[in-house]
This record gives structure tokens, C-alpha cells and sequence, in this order.
């Protein structure tokens, strides 16, 4: 590659009139990882170059190298479709305004945060550098009852949820689900340590709530575990994982 790859990269983010924090969520990394490429402290890594391809059309060869094209030949007309069409403020007046507008279509921020024990929620800022944030369409955020401001990403480590949830992947937990009414997947603590686990609750209390659970590791090599009695008080819910993104 030659040394102009990074302001090739500004040049056409700023023709197509986004911002780095814009451009960095809607790529999902960090805005200081497209700040150190534009300045030509870091060259863009291969799964960034494959998605900015695949959402936006551009070349990887002409970003790297200055050579040929801009935009990719299956790309063609992808300029034809976007044409007039730019990331707007969010429209207060409308339930899905979110934080953004693209193509007429409202896009709300969900912050990475990293599970803690210690901390009231359960979850606190990612520690060093900039916190990265992704864009979520509003209409698909309402027509799944998750409210962006109080849904949060966080790393899964280890492989007790693979294949399903992949080490690394990032799961979007939903903290206003704090009571295990149905089976389903949940971020939680348990003693000192953060757990995201499947949980099937089992038996109900005067309140509704369940007495007994069922840990679930989706890989079959971790056992289940069933908790019940004084060991529920163990169990602190952070929240429901609603999605899962991984990279392949």
C-alpha cells in the first residue's frame, strides 16, 4: 500500500458527508481506529477493508493503492441508489428519530460496556480508549421491545456458548429484563464472576418469581448446573441477550 491511504479514506467519508463517530458505527469499531487510518498511524486491517466493501461498495485496491475504481464492479450502481441520500439529525417528532437518519430510516446508538460484578447495573464503560458504539435501525429496535438507551453490547469470552455465541462475539443485552420469566439467554452475576448462560426457570414463588434455575452452557463439553434455594441469592440478572453479532 502507499502512504495516502488514509486520506483517501477522509476524502470520500467526507463526500459522502459522515463523520468518523457515523462512519465507526455504522462499521462497528472505534472512532479513534478510523482517526489513527486517516492519519496514516494504522493501516486498515483486512475485515475492515471487506466491510467497508461490503456496506458502501468501495475498493479495496483503490483505497490501499490508488488504483482503478472507488467503488467495486458489483457495486455498480450502488452510487445510483444512494444518490441524495445522507446521514440527517434524528427526527424528534417521530418514535423511530433515534440518534440518526439515513435513507429516511432512523438509527439509534447501543454503547459496548463490559460486565462487572461491583457495579449497580452490572455493567460499566469499556475500560481504555474510546467506547465503541454500533447503529441499530429504530423500527427494528421497537418491533423487538428494546429500548436503545437501556440495552448495552458486551464481549462474550470463552467458548461454553459456542457454537451459537462464538468467543468474541458481542451480545446485546437488554437490561430492563431482569427477572427470568421464560427460558432464554441472560447476562448475569453469580458470586465474583459474570456469566452470560441460558436459564430455565423452574417453580414459582407467591410473587411469581422462580425458585429454582437451570444453568445451560449451549456447549455440550460444560455441564448444566441447577441452582435452587438459599443459592438463587447468588444469582444477580444484568439483563437479556437479544442478539448476538460475531464476525466470521
Amino acid at each position: 500500500m502507499d502512504v495516502n491511504y488514509g486520506h483517501r479514506l477522509s476524502t470520500w467519508r467526507k463526500e459522502k458527508g459522515m463523520t468518523q463517530r457515523e462512519l465507526s458505527s455504522v462499521l462497528g469499531v472505534s472512532k479513534g481506529y478510523i482517526g489513527d487510518i486517516e492519519a496514516g498511524r494504522s493501516p486498515p486491517s483486512r475485515n475492515f477493508l471487506q466491510n467497508l466493501s461490503e456496506r458502501f461498495g468501495v475498493s479495496a485496491d483503490w483505497i490501499l493503492y490508488g488504483t482503478g475504481l472507488p467503488y467495486t464492479e458489483r457495486a455498480a450502481g450502488f452510487e445510483a441508489r444512494l444518490a441524495g441520500k445522507r446521514i440527517e439529525p434524528p427526527d424528534l417528532g417521530s418514535p423511530w428519530g433515534g440518534d440518526l437518519r439515513f435513507a429516511e430510516e432512523g438509527f439509534a446508538f447501543v454503547q459496548r460496556m463490559d460486565l462487572d460484578v461491583s457495579a449497580g447495573s452490572g455493567v460499566v464503560p469499556i475500560d481504555g480508549g474510546e467506547s465503541e458504539t454500533l447503529a441499530f435501525s429504530t423500527k427494528w429496535l421497537g418491533r423487538n421491545g428494546i429500548n436503545s438507551q437501556l440495552a448495552v453490547l458486551v464481549r462474550v469470552k470463552g467458548d461454553s456458548m459456542a457454537p451459537g455465541i462464538p468467543d468474541g462475539a458481542l451480545a446485546m443485552v437488554h437490561l430492563p429484563e431482569r427477572t427470568v420469566e421464560r427460558e432464554g439467554i441472560y447476562a448475569f452475576n453469580r458470586g465474583d464472576q459474570s456469566f452470560i448462560k441460558r436459564l430455565i426457570p423452574s417453580g414459582r414463588d407467591e410473587a411469581g418469581m422462580p425458585t429454582s434455575l437451570v444453568i445451560l452452557s449451549d456447549n455440550p463439553a460444560f455441564p448444566p448446573d441447577a441452582v435452587t434455594g438459599e443459592q438463587m441469592n447468588e444469582i444477580r440478572i444484568v439483563g437479556r441477550v437479544r442478539c448476538v453479532m460475531t464476525t466470521l
